[in-house]
């Protein structure tokens, strides 16, 4: 980055304090130039950005919902609608002006969130079949609609943890394990729990010589398995239950 501070007329406090200079009159000469130094550091930080996110300029001017350069922010630092945030702030998204929604079920207008409902739709094959990320006609999430996608039903993240679904798309199905925006429900584990009994066994007696030369018999043990109770889950124990460590926190997704 260019130090104007060195090459222009400012008013010398240092970086990043520094300010430009008003003329003192029209034509006075005697304000912060505005010379090809300070246009090349300008268009240099536009065409990083670009080069790191991987466009190229579409030769229309930036304007509002057209910016190619917050495209170039959005991609290059993996940003913008439809990403996933750990949200740790105190108060909700909305009271500290922060474009996130939690995700907590809830059925949203798509009008209100059209660059968020773009990046996350399931598509019209699967609208019919989605756990989360469809429309609806109705603001109670349950008329299922292509035709009128008025409202768009998001995941509830509560009280569950979160799994990789893998290497697929959103619109994708997957042949085992959860689909994006799928609740699997805890299950009931259960195992058994039995002890093992070392028994002596006359009939398969083996006589061996002992160090002075007499006989002794070496019973053979016999393995008996020995299922044990606890009086509540039957014999042997079923429906044991196993849960992940867990840490609470809210989810939530960009808009």
């Amino acid at each position: 980055m260019i130090d104007y501070r060195t090459n222009l007329n400012t008013d010398g406090v240092a970086w990043p304090a520094t300010k430009a200079i008003n003329v003192s009159a029209p034509g006075a000469g005697d304000g912060t130039e505005f010379v090809a130094l300070m246009v090349n550091d300008i268009w240099g930080r536009v065409e990083a950005l670009m080069a790191y996110a991987g466009l190229t300029p579409d030769g229309v001017a930036e304007a509002p919902n057209t910016a190619q350069i917050l495209t170039a922010i959005k991609k290059g630092f993996a940003v913008g609608p439809g990403m996933g945030v750990i949200y740790w702030k105190n108060d909700t998204p909305a009271a500290n002006g922060d474009r996130v929604l939690l995700l907590q079920g809830q059925v949203i207008a798509a009008a209100s969130y059209p660059l968020l409902c773009a990046a996350v739709y399931v598509g019209d094959a699967n609208n019919a079949t989605a756990p989360a990320f469809y429309y609806t006609s109705d603001a109670g999430g349950t008329t299922r609609s292509t035709a009128s996608k008025t409202y768009m039903v998001l995941p509830d993240t509560r009280a569950v943890s979160l799994k990789g679904a893998g290497n697929q798309t959103i619109n994708a199905r997957v042949k085992s394990g959860p689909a994006f925006g799928a609740v699997q429900e805890d299950q009931m584990h259960g195992h058994h729990h039995e002890s093992y009994l070392l028994t002596g066994s006359s009939t398969n007696a083996h006589q061996v010589n002992n160090v002075g030369g007499a006989t002794a018999n070496l019973c053979s043990l016999d393995e008996v398995r020995n299922p044990t109770t606890d009086g509540t889950n039957g014999t042997p124990r079923t429906g044991a239950t196993t849960r992940d460590c867990t840490l609470g926190t809210n989810y939530g997704i960009t808009y």
